[in-house]
C-alpha cells in the first residue's frame, strides 16, 4: 500500500469513484488529473442513468487556495457512471479557463440542466438538450464560484427563470 498523498499536493488516487455493492469496493470511472477532483454530481431524477458530474482543479496550501485549470470540467454519464463525455467545451459554455462547477438537473424536465461557472466569461448556463448546447442566462459575478453557490433543482414548474435561480 502507497502512503498518502501530501495534504494540498496532487493524489493520483483522486477522481469519480463508482461501486456497486455498498462502498465495499470501488472503481475508478472519472479522472482527469491529480490535482483535479469531484466537486459535484447530479442525477437525471427521470432516469438515474443519466448523470452529471463536475471535477475541479484545485489546489489548497495553509496559506492560499488556487483554482481553475485544465483539470476543471463538465461531464455526461448515460449509463450510470461507467462511461463519461465532456461538456465543457460544447456550444455556448465559456471558452477561457473553467473553475469551479455546480450542476442540477431540472425535475419537470430532464433535458434541461443548469451549470454554474466560474469563469472570466462564467455564470450560471441553461442547457434545454440535456448538455449538447447551453445558454448563459446571467453572468452576475456575485452569483458564481467558489462560493458555495450551487444551482437548485425545483421539481415544478417547468419554466423557471434565472431571477428564480437566486431564491432559496
Amino acid at each position: 500500500m502507497s502512503p498518502p498523498p501530501p495534504p494540498g499536493g496532487p493524489n493520483a488516487h483522486g477522481g469519480g469513484v463508482r461501486t456497486v455493492d455498498g462502498g465495499a469496493a470501488g472503481k475508478k470511472v472519472l479522472f482527469r488529473t491529480s490535482t483535479a477532483g469531484p466537486v459535484d454530481l447530479a442525477l437525471g431524477p427521470k432516469n438515474p442513468l443519466v448523470m452529471f458530474a463536475a471535477l475541479w482543479e484545485v489546489s489548497r496550501k495553509s496559506h492560499s487556495l488556487s483554482g481553475g485549470g485544465t483539470g476543471s470540467g463538465l461531464f455526461k454519464s448515460t449509463d450510470g457512471g461507467d462511461s463519461w463525455t465532456e461538456l465543457t467545451r460544447n456550444a455556448g459554455l465559456p471558452k477561457g479557463t473553467i473553475g469551479k462547477i455546480g450542476v442540477a438537473v431540472a425535475g419537470a424536465d430532464s433535458n434541461r440542466v443548469y451549470a454554474i461557472v466560474e469563469a472570466e466569461d462564467g455564470g450560471i448556463f441553461r442547457s434545454e438538450d440535456a448538455g449538447a448546447t447551453w445558454a448563459r442566462v446571467t453572468d452576475r459575478r456575485r452569483l458564481r464560484p467558489p462560493t458555495f453557490c450551487q444551482p437548485r433543482n425545483y421539481p415544478t414548474p417547468a419554466d423557471r427563470t434565472a431571477r428564480d435561480l437566486r431564491k432559496p
